[in-house]
């Protein structure tokens, strides 16, 4: 995996070149890296693309299933097998949360921000990525 850095306007507005971070194919759109207020557009494929949005969707689920567990088991807190399961199922949810957090990290780079004011720097694309912003 390669590092580049990329200037801010293009990350933001979609001018990279179209050669995935994660596979260095032909990128089909873009997906959301990184964290405000360092969050930027990355190419991806169609297929690397799918697989962030369903990470993302898992992990909304189960921060919403824990927290719903969570809340249920307190309300029903008289039953004395409620409250338990229900911490323990928070716990899973949390431990799914954070594997789907993992696998994001995994199949995006990291974003940080540049040496200069106007640049980001991305740890962990393509070599294939690097090397087409280098060209471009």
């Amino acid at each position: 995996m390669a590092t580049v850095r990329v200037a801010r306007a293009a990350a933001r507005d979609r001018a990279l070149p179209l050669v995935s971070v994660r596979s260095g194919r032909r990128a089909d759109g873009f997906a959301e890296a990184g964290r405000a207020p360092f969050l930027i557009r990355v190419p991806l494929t169609q297929a690397e693309f799918d697989e962030v949005q369903v990470l993302r969707s898992r992990q909304r689920s189960a921060l919403w299933g824990g927290v719903g567990c969570l809340a249920l088991g307190a309300s029903l807190a008289r039953f004395p097998v409620l409250l338990p399961l229900a911490v323990v199922i928070a716990v899973l949810s949390a431990v799914l949360w954070g594997v789907c957090w993992l696998l994001l990290r995994r199949l995006l780079p990291r974003v940080e921000p540049g040496p200069g004011a106007k640049e980001f720097t991305l740890r962990g694309v393509h070599p294939a990525f690097a090397d087409a912003v280098g060209t471009g």
